[in-house]
């Protein structure tokens, strides 16, 4: 009995040790600029002139984006309803119409500063700390884009689920400032022009930094019905054990059939 008893407290243990970070925020812009995760805020246009629902094929299929003009994008505030500021994920579907030099992705202190998430000529960079190899961004193409910030300060990047830089953020660039507001697609009042038109399809938040292998996991699917809770495999694996060890009583008084 005592056996049992620690299996099935190992068994917990291994299911809650699946659980991974909380999605606090998931704008799909189907028509709205509202989050499908309550109590994140609506996402509001940022620029000179306002952004428009389009229909574009992302992945093959049609689906409703949210389509951008240079010098525009949106502003997510206060970030404090879905991130502490210091340690999240940020996910981005979405295509820039030109990659050529910089051109942003995210900003942190609410337009102030130059430093944030860029694309630069093709590649994934975080101005001014540290660039990607390769250049898997091209001109009007969907990439889904991720950049996590741990507990330790470590910023990481990635492109279409693969690994693009990672760094010690020692001075802060990648916290969310006092302003507590995030910037998306639309350039800082430090430089101009490096920003592009292009469209999203999705932006979501979570409140912790996902590992490697959960970025890689990430699902690109656009609007899709009340989602179906899934289990991890250590947590399927825990559940195994469970039925296994509630079936072993029965099976182990039960006669051999002759």
């Amino acid at each position: 009995m005592r056996l049992v008893r620690a299996m099935l407290a190992a068994a917990t243990m291994i299911a809650a040790g699946s659980a991974v970070a909380a999605l606090s925020a998931d704008y799909r812009f189907q028509n709205t600029m509202a989050s499908t995760v309550a109590g994140a805020p609506a996402l509001v246009d940022v620029g000179p002139t306002p952004n428009a629902f389009a229909v574009e094929t992302v992945d093959g299929a049609n689906r409703t984006v949210l389509a951008f003009q240079m010098s525009n994008g949106v502003r997510l505030s206060p970030t404090t309803a879905v991130t502490g500021g210091a340690v999240y994920t940020i996910v981005l579907l979405a295509r820039l119409a030109d990659v050529s030099g910089y051109r942003k992705y995210v900003d942190y202190k609410d337009g102030s500063l130059d430093d944030g998430l860029y694309n630069y000529s093709g590649s994934l960079d975080f101005y001014d700390y540290v660039t990607g190899a390769g250049a898997p961004i091209a001109a009007g193409a969907w990439r889904q884009l991720v950049v996590t910030r741990d507990g330790s300060g470590t910023v990481t990047g990635y492109v279409d689920g693969v690994e693009q830089f990672s760094f010690a953020d020692g001075t802060g660039a990648g916290v969310v400032g006092a302003a507590n507001a995030l910037r998306f697609f639309i350039d800082d009042s430090e430089t101009t022009g490096e920003d592009s038109a292009g469209a999203v399809a999705r932006i979501r938040v979570y409140d912790q930094a996902l590992t490697p292998a959960e970025v890689a996991a990430l699902d690109r699917e656009p609007e899709s019905p009340a989602a179906v809770p899934t289990l991890s495999e250590a947590a399927l694996l825990a559940l195994a054990l469970l039925v296994g060890l509630l079936a072993w009583p029965a099976l182990r008084g039960r006669r051999a059939i002759p």
